[in-house]
């Protein structure tokens, strides 16, 4: 049977990254269970054919290109960073705080699970989200003032002045990486028992989150592979420069 005539519970248990892509597309697969994905995409006023060739596409494992960043300029890798983080929190975040919330089973031995996750995820959240923008008004504003310093569109002394304690190396050393950030909601993931009886919005979150913390993961190794390199090696560069024109003063 095609995409188009399956109900939607049977799409989404066939893959459960299917939940997240019709919510992407505006199909919050939970609402329309039992209708067919022709008669809920007629209904919300999506195009159907566009909707099964993002099915698809996913289910053919394209859904992410391999982006051979090592060889982009360190601002454009800084641009692709932020635009990571605009979709952790645009769209990922909300998407497992819907489910998270929707976690309603009858099942004694896994209430006390589920309030517990109900209780922590919304700190999980947000801590990541202030640590996001953290990164990004301090780390990633760093380096950007770093380029222009390289890229001779800034004044070297008064950002040396702005940043006397700030170094690329002990923030590399000291970066906090987010799998770590993970911990305590994948605990309590291994406490869920996962059967055939398992409700399918349980079954559907615990992918996503899984597949969330790969991403962060992805995340991470390129920070701490490709940007702190870059990062370092322009520090290193922009220093130099300044000695040297202290030097000739």
């Amino acid at each position: 049977m095609e995409y188009s005539q399956k109900k939607i519970k049977e799409l989404v248990a066939e893959n459960y990254v299917f939940a997240s892509v019709l919510y992407y597309l505006g199909i919050e697969y939970y609402e329309f269970e039992e209708d067919s994905l022709e008669k809920v995409c007629q209904t919300k006023g999506v195009d159907l054919h566009y909707v099964v060739n993002e099915l698809e596409r996913i289910n053919q494992n394209q859904e992410i290109e391999n982006i051979k960043l090592l060889s982009f300029p360190i601002d454009l890798i800084i641009s692709y960073l932020k635009h990571t983080h605009f979709i952790f929190i645009k769209k990922d975040l909300p998407f497992l705080v819907k489910l998270v919330n929707k976690l309603n089973s009858s099942h004694p031995d896994v209430l006390s699970v589920e309030r517990e996750i109900k209780d922590v995820f919304p700190l999980f959240v947000e801590d990541f989200v202030h640590h996001i923008y953290e990164e990004e008004d301090t780390l990633f504003e760093y380096i950007s003032q770093l380029k222009a310093i390289d890229d001779k569109e800034k004044n070297p002394s008064s950002f040396f002045y702005k940043y006397p304690n700030f170094n690329m190396q002990k923030f590399a050393i000291d970066h906090e990486v987010h799998d770590d950030e993970m911990k305590g909601i994948r605990f309590l993931m291994d406490q869920y028992p996962i059967g055939d009886s398992t409700p399918l919005n349980a079954k559907v979150l615990f992918s996503e989150l899984e597949r969330f913390e790969d991403k962060l993961k992805v995340h991470a190794k390129i920070e701490n592979e490709v940007l702190f390199p870059k990062a370092l090696m322009l520090e290193k560069s922009v220093r130099k420069k300044f000695d040297s024109l202290i030097r000739l003063n």
